[in-house]
């Protein structure tokens, strides 16, 4: 199925949780010719787990819509994914835009893209739209001139493993542990055992009260389900999940909680996941504690690792002051832009 604009471009629409091999291939050397001019410090997609990712999404369902811009001759030269929410902010709708770096010089196919894709977020019956970008990128400049306004803006922070000082991580450990000598850290399975459930769903209830600057967002909703079909969902794509919790001794309640994600198909790269700590356990120096410790345990069950990425919110000054305390680096920046369709 497409739309023709004259001789410009033609807009396939593809059901994303069928995605075949050869488009695979061909969005995944679209992602990369943008990223080589966006976001050079990211490792190289790859045609399996972008199809994984289309067709598990984030908690349990396929990405909404996939839109492949082509030109005549059948080269592709731009993509719109359109994501919508399931588990709670019935309104909302998440685009990914990405326009080859050779067809940037105008706004034609980006705009046709766009055009398109509201028109599914609008079927789908959404009316709050997110959009993100690379700050200072030709993406973020088209947002900019279709008036779509910055609504947060976030850093990639990095650890180089091998610049990593351990002595002081371990230094920094023993300081957060007699800072929280009330709570035990343990590994908790993945996925979550049945009865420990409903704890967890407290710590990502914490996650709530992270910064959301101007986003016009409401808090996300925790539930059984959802939380089982988050998990399932990242099993799917291939991630291997490391998950340490906090325990309070006196009680046995959780207080906070951290996750860290490799995946098969990129293992020298890894990424933090949530870090989160509820508010009653606050003032403990538990965040320091749960990231310095999973640091440590990462040199035991991921030895090839190379890199380990975080993202926080501009905004989010007492993350980003741990962060910066365990030696990140900012490699890249980027936005969140909002509108609510009429």
């Amino acid at each position: 199925m497409g739309t023709t604009l004259g001789a410009q471009v033609v807009v396939e629409v593809v059901n994303p949780a069928a995605l075949d091999d050869d488009r695979a291939s061909e969005l995944a050397d679209l992602q990369n010719a943008a990223s080589v001019v966006d976001s050079p410090q990211l490792p190289p997609e790859r045609p399996r787990p972008l199809q994984l990712r289309l067709r598990h999404g984030w908690e349990g369902y396929p990405v909404h819509a996939l839109l492949l811009a082509r030109k005549p001759g059948g080269e592709l030269v731009g993509s719109v994914e359109v994501d919508v929410a399931h588990w709670d902010n019935p309104e909302l709708a998440v685009l990914d835009l990405q326009v080859h770096p050779a067809y940037r010089t105008d706004d034609t196919v980006a705009e046709e893209l766009l055009r398109q894709a509201l028109d599914a977020v609008r079927a789908s019956g959404r009316t709050n739209v997110l959009g993100e970008a690379w700050q200072q990128s030709w993406l973020a400049g088209f947002w900019q001139r279709q008036g779509w306004p910055v609504a947060s803006r976030a850093a990639q922070r990095r650890i180089v493993v091998a610049d990593l000082d351990r002595t002081r991580l371990d230094a920094q450990l023993a300081a957060a542990e007699q800072a929280s000598a009330a709570y035990d850290i343990e590994v908790l399975a993945w996925p979550t055992p049945e009865p420990l459930m409903e704890g967890l769903l407290d710590l990502h209830r914490a996650m709530n009260d992270a910064p959301l600057d101007d986003l016009e967002i409401a808090d996300d909703v925790w539930t059984v389900p959802r939380l089982v079909a988050s998990e399932a969902s990242l099993t799917a794509r291939g991630a291997r999940v490391h998950r340490l919790v906090a325990r309070r001794r006196s009680d046995g309640v959780l207080g906070g909680f951290t996750v860290f994600v490799v995946h098969v198909d990129h293992p020298t790269f890894g990424h933090q996941d949530d870090t989160g700590v509820v508010g009653e356990h606050r003032g403990h120096r538990l965040g320091m504690r749960l990231k310095a410790a999973m640091l440590k345990r990462l040199a035991t069950v991921e030895p090839q690792l190379e890199t380990i990425d975080t993202w926080n919110a501009e905004s989010n000054a007492h993350m980003i002051a741990v962060n910066d305390e365990l030696g990140c680096v900012v490699v890249g920046r980027g936005q969140m832009v909002q509108r609510q369709l009429d």
